[in-house]
């Protein structure tokens, strides 16, 4: 069989080109080349800078810098105490209003600024406004170390007294309680006796009258109607105001308990029925030394008030004084009560509540037309708000 025979189309030899055509293929390839790698520049200069701009995955871990950053705005004060989420709301009561006064009697056997300090911080721990301290005693005893040459000489400075009487009375201040100071006007027994130009004398004699024989303990007592015992007393209160305290409570502005045949020895003076005004004279002599920028009050027994026996309280336009302390006491007063006039006042069956109210009730009706004011002094807490619930103002109540 015959091989078939394939003719073959492409030329054996190329075509052969001319240089012209050859350097046009060269400058357009040339140019091709040159227009993408403009646009490849164009086109990924941006997407390089963007994908070199993106922060690297580390740096989205960081702790951060290692300098404190410095506050945008002035920092505000905080508390040391760390407030966290955990703790209750704590919700503001309000704040308990202070009232009465707390006596502080001159202590018998200890020193008195010891006691004065412990007095200070029961009286805070407890709610009073302020303080009495006795620094006078009834009998004559004083209870800081004072300047008076009598009361020196005469032994009259308790062994215990207040060393500095200015600084007992910064101690209270500095606790924020009120200072008053209470003072015994009459009823000294020490100083009285020795001086004669202070005590009761026998009528047209040099001899003291004591309240009672020796051998049954008499007592000599301070006489209003002495200048001498104007200026003792005086130099006392003198010093108080100077020390700092806020006022002064007089007490024992009374008359010794003369008998018939008392009267009768000691003479005129206290026979007289007008001898109540040297009383009232004593106690302006009081409150003038002290001045009128401290407070000033007298101080009288209830059971004096009931009976009609306090005559210092006998006419009282002539006391310069606007304030009355009234002392109660239940045993003192008893169930009844005999009235100068011969007819007595009877509690009996009634309950101690009961007969405090009552008691008051009197005083206050003995007293209305005095034109003073009248504050309780009583024993006990449970007393004082009693009283307060009758209409007194508790703030200066003194419990004694």
């Amino acid at each position: 069989m015959k091989k078939r025979k394939i003719k073959k189309t492409k030329p054996m030899f190329k075509k052969k080109r001319s240089p012209a055509r050859t350097a046009l293929n060269v400058f357009l390839i040339a140019l091709l080349l040159i227009a993408i790698a403009f646009l490849g520049y164009s086109v990924g200069k941006p997407i390089m800078e963007f994908v070199s701009s993106r922060p690297s995955r580390e740096a989205n871990v960081s702790t951060g810098p290692t300098e404190p950053l410095e506050p945008a705005t002035s920092p505000t004060t905080v508390s040391e105490k760390p407030v966290t989420t955990t703790e209750a709301p704590v919700s503001e009561e309000p704040e308990k209003e202070l009232s009465r006064l707390y006596f502080v009697k001159l202590p018998p056997a200890q020193e008195f600024d010891a006691w004065l300090d412990e007095n200070i911080a029961y009286a805070t721990q407890n709610g009073y406004y302020g303080l009495v301290v006795e620094l006078v005693a009834d009998g004559g005893t004083v209870g800081y170390n004072t300047a008076s040459e009598k009361a020196i000489a005469y032994s009259a400075v308790s062994q215990y007294a207040l060393a500095d009487l200015k600084a007992a009375a910064q101690r209270i201040s500095d606790a924020g309680l009120l200072s008053y100071a209470r003072i015994s006007a009459l009823s000294d027994h020490i100083v009285s006796r020795i001086d004669k130009g202070m005590c009761y004398l026998f009528e047209n004699s040099t001899s003291t009258w004591l309240d009672n024989s020796v051998s049954a303990g008499g007592k000599s007592w301070i006489t209003p109607f002495s200048d001498s015992s104007k200026e003792y007393i005086s130099g006392f209160v003198s010093e108080i105001s100077d020390a700092g305290f806020a006022g002064i409570i007089a007490g024992e502005l009374i008359f010794p308990p003369f008998r018939r045949s008392d009267l009768e020895y000691v003479g005129a003076s206290v026979q007289s029925p007008t001898r109540y005004t040297a009383l009232a004279d004593f106690s302006n002599s009081i409150q003038a030394t002290l001045g009128e920028a401290k407070s000033y009050a007298i101080e009288v027994d209830a059971l004096d008030i009931l009976r009609g026996s306090d005559e210092v309280l006998n006419d009282p336009s002539l006391l310069n004084c606007n304030t009355v302390y009234v002392r109660y006491s239940s045993s003192e007063i008893g169930v009844r009560v005999e009235i100068t006039d011969e007819t007595e006042i009877s509690y009996e069956g009634l309950s101690e509540n009961d007969k405090l109210k009552a008691v008051f009730k009197n005083v206050s009706e003995a007293l209305a037309d005095s034109g003073k004011t009248v504050i309780p002094a009583v024993e006990e807490q449970s007393q004082a708000d009693l009283l307060v619930s009758m209409g007194y103002d508790g703030k200066l109540i003194v419990i004694y």
